[in-house]
């Protein structure tokens, strides 16, 4: 298997879904909640994700190719090669028109993420890897921030929905990453932030639950740039399933952001 063979397979696809998100911009969106207030999806989704998966299908026709909206399974470790899509990464800044989203595509094999490609059709930047091959920003290298403290660096810290135990966690876990970071952020697009790690302009990423077409692309991006993804308890998991996720720079960074998501705290 040639993994530059896929990644070019991959960065097409990419592109192909970020040029669609483009023209819908200007269009007026259908949106769906999946939730009852916070977890949305549109017609930018849709249209993206079928570009994407078209695009991979027209080179790869044989291969498995799971997208976001159609909800698939990952309670299981997925067996062999797998495509995962997410069409429109950051749905509801597009929504809003607020210019952080992307197109992030994927691929794992037997659970390790080999491939990689987020694309940031506003700013024309594609994110890209492959295993073993290092981690780029429209070919040039990527790094993540030399920090060797938390205290050093600014944590992205997320969740979506509208749950009151997720939103009480997701609190919870703010205040711990407060505590330890030189700041806390919630911009969405969970790819694209991990990205923005590589580049070492975040120096972390912490979230509950995420699925593969959310984080598979982006930890294989952290790792080349000579990062560590992991879950909470500083495990590395399977990347075709959902897990909670602690990404970050590294070292004493990551050390650090893994303790603090088992921090508590009395009221008041």
């Amino acid at each position: 298997m040639n993994l530059h063979e896929l990644a070019g397979v991959a960065e097409r696809a990419a592109r192909a879904g970020g040029a669609v998100l483009l023209e819908y911009q200007d269009k007026i969106l259908e949106v769906t909640l999946k939730d009852a207030r916070v977890d949305v999806s549109s017609s930018a989704d849709l249209a993206a994700q079928e570009a994407v998966i078209a695009a991979i299908l027209a080179e790869r026709p044989e291969d498995v190719v799971l997208g976001e909206e159609d909800a698939p399974d990952t309670s299981a470790p997925a067996v062999g090669l797998r495509w995962w899509v997410d069409p429109l990464d950051g749905t509801r800044a597009f929504i809003d028109g607020f210019p952080w989203f992307a197109t992030a595509v994927s691929v794992t094999l037997d659970g390790d993420p080999v491939v990689a490609a987020i694309y940031d059709p506003l700013r024309d930047e594609l994110f890209a890897a492959v295993r073993g091959g290092g981690a780029t920003c429209n070919g040039r290298p990527l790094q993540v921030s030399p920090a060797e403290r938390a205290a050093e660096v600014v944590v992205v810290v997320q969740a979506q929905s509208s749950h009151p135990v997720v939103i009480a966690e997701f609190a919870r876990l703010m205040r711990a990453m407060l505590t330890v970071s030189g700041g806390v952020r919630f911009p969405g697009a969970p790819a694209l932030v991990m990205a923005h790690i590589a580049a070492g302009h975040l120096g972390g990423y912490v979230e509950r639950d995420m699925p593969p077409w959310d984080v598979a692309g982006g930890r294989l991006l952290v790792e080349e740039a000579g990062g560590r993804v992991t879950d909470f308890d500083g495990r590395t998991r399977d990347a075709s399933t959902r897990y909670d996720v602690v990404a970050s720079s590294g070292g004493g960074v990551h050390d650090e952001l893994v303790a603090a998501t088992g921090m508590r705290f009395e009221e008041g």
